[in-house]
């Protein structure tokens, strides 16, 4: 972590010895900020980052005398989210105008360091040449469906009813006045998609094709709207296993490796609308997606059908929809109120089996209710934030194989409790 933080801050100083240099025309801006959360749940949750990412609370799970044990509070207070970028600007190459963006924080976590270890993690990286109407990225940023967000001050920023997701692309814009026309071609690192092996990007990469997104976006004058599709191509498996046993000899068992050629595509649609006058502002998200585990939200899939010679398997997709909407207010003294809710519409084929891959499969809605209020003078802001979120999780033994969802359903909550403090420079 010495040697990351050491090349990140050498890199700053050779940037800016270079931009005072007057033969060039090179200039830079280093920002950032420290912020310190902390955090109180009234139950444990699935979450990252020592529950500083919040998605959604855990389901029961009764003990001997039918005690729920994870009907435990917890809190915590974190500084890892300390955030340091730069910005650099001035080279022209191509008639273009070519910028590079450097970001970084201390929110990677490893085990190599110990349980839960805090380590320095690159948060953007990349280099983004300009036209007059469009304009080329290639490195690290956002996903495209993540912009237009909730105005919260909680890590997840939404999540798991927004996307949030930060991934490797190229990505260009072409701009005519109010109208901007985007299109990507995107490939997992860190937010990765569920399969047989865990979360991983090894079933984007033998799938060969990146995911693409192609957006509209429309601003005139107090309104934005827009609209995206993003098209996901997997490859959950490459080799299958079958165990073969011979009826004459009971005492005889094989296990025969297959190679196979099993893909899953999905489809995405997302809209937002946004009104912004004076200190109002109201902003409305729908998604309608399948398999969106890799976007911090709910969705995966299941196997309908398998080979029972060669055990290749053909899969169908989850279809989730999620839809938010935040209203804001003020500036020095600001509220916020956010409501969103997940509906898991499950599958189109049935399924043969109750083993499924991705995130929150076992919910059959989601919902949170958040209220914000913070105080922000020049670059220092204090806010304090409530967040009340329920999932309706599946009751045993209610499992319907023709769409992978459950015909009965229970309520777990979680009430949150988030006090930030940050200083930006």
């Amino acid at each position: 972590m010495k040697k990351s933080v050491f090349s990140f801050l050498f890199l700053a100083l050779v940037l800016s010895l270079y931009a005072q240099d007057g033969s060039n025309k090179l200039s830079y801006k280093f920002y950032g900020f420290v912020r310190g959360d902390f955090v109180f749940d009234t139950r444990q949750s699935v979450a990252a980052n020592e529950g500083l990412f919040f998605l959604y609370p855990k389901d029961e799970s009764l003990d001997a005398n039918g005690k729920d044990l994870n009907e435990v509070a917890s809190s915590g207070f974190y500084t890892f989210n300390t955030r340091a970028g730069i910005d650099v600007s001035g080279l022209q190459v191509f008639d273009a105008n070519v910028s590079l963006k450097a970001e970084a924080d201390f929110a990677g976590f490893s085990g190599s360091y110990g349980a839960n270890s805090t380590v320095f993690r690159i948060r953007q990286a990349y280099i983004k040449m300009d036209w007059d109407k469009s304009s080329l990225l290639l490195g690290q940023t956002w996903h495209p469906m993540f912009q237009v967000i909730p105005n919260v001050i909680s890590l997840s920023t939404g999540a798991p009813f927004n996307p949030f997701n930060r991934s490797p692309q190229i990505r260009f814009d072409y701009k005519a006045d109010k109208l901007t026309l985007t299109g990507a071609a995107i490939y997992q690192l860190q937010y990765t998609s569920s399969g047989p092996e865990g979360k991983t990007n090894t079933y984007q990469r033998n799938a060969i094709i990146p995911e693409l997104y192609a957006g509209v976006d429309y601003k005139i004058n107090t309104f934005n709207v827009g609209a995206g599709i993003d098209y996901l191509t997997i490859k959950p498996r490459t080799t299958s296993s079958v165990i073969y046993s011979d009826p004459s000899n009971p005492n005889f068992r094989e296990t025969l490796f297959y190679k196979v050629d099993e893909s899953l595509s999905s489809l995405s649609y997302s809209a937002y609308v946004k009104y912004s006058k004076d200190l109002f502002s109201i902003t409305a998200k729908t998604i309608y997606g399948q398999n969106n585990s890799n976007l911090c939200m709910l969705g995966g899939y299941g196997v309908k059908q398998i080979d029972t010679n060669t055990g290749e398997q053909e899969y169908t997709n989850y279809t989730h929809s999620s839809t938010w909407l935040n209203l804001s207010y003020g500036k020095k003294y600001m509220g916020n109120l956010f409501a969103g809710y997940t509906k898991n519409l499950g599958t189109k084929d049935a399924l043969v089996s109750m083993k499924t891959y991705g995130e929150g499969l076992d919910i059959d809605n989601l919902y949170r209710f958040c209220g914000t209020f913070s105080y922000n003078v020049s670059k220092f802001s204090v806010g304090l934030e409530y967040e009340m979120t329920s999932a309706a999780y599946g009751n045993s033994g209610t499992f319907n194989e023709n769409d992978g969802r459950y015909d009965k359903t229970h309520s777990v909550l979680n009430h949150r409790l988030i006090g930030v403090i940050c200083y930006n420079f």
